[in-house]
């Protein structure tokens, strides 16, 4: 357990929390262990699946997150649109103010 904790800390990364470090070493020991099910620590075999409502959420989520991603898109286009036209007046600015000096 000890070892568990230390190659973390090696790896800098912070120490893993005791109840994260005993339950990978009973779950690598027995699968089947009723010490962490009285202790209501989860292990990776004994999480439930999602329910219907979990599931929706997800991809309620994932659609919003992809809708975010267009919208971010969509404003880094606008914004480099803008770039350019403003770098064109720029341009043109610059020529207005030339053909003034001369006259």
């Amino acid at each position: 357990m000890e070892t568990m904790r230390e190659e973390a800390v090696a790896d800098g990364q912070p120490p893993l929390p005791s109840v994260e470090v005993v339950s990978k070493v009973l779950s690598q020991n027995n699968s089947n262990s009723m010490f962490l099910k009285n202790a209501s620590i989860s292990t990776p075999s004994s999480k439930s699946p999602l329910s219907a409502a979990e599931v929706a959420l997800h991809q309620e989520l994932d659609a919003e997150k992809q809708g975010s991603v267009k919208k971010n898109e969509a404003t880094k286009e606008a914004l480099e649109r803008i770039a350019r036209q403003y770098e064109e007046l720029k341009k043109l600015q610059e020529e207005s103010n030339l053909i003034l000096r001369t006259l």
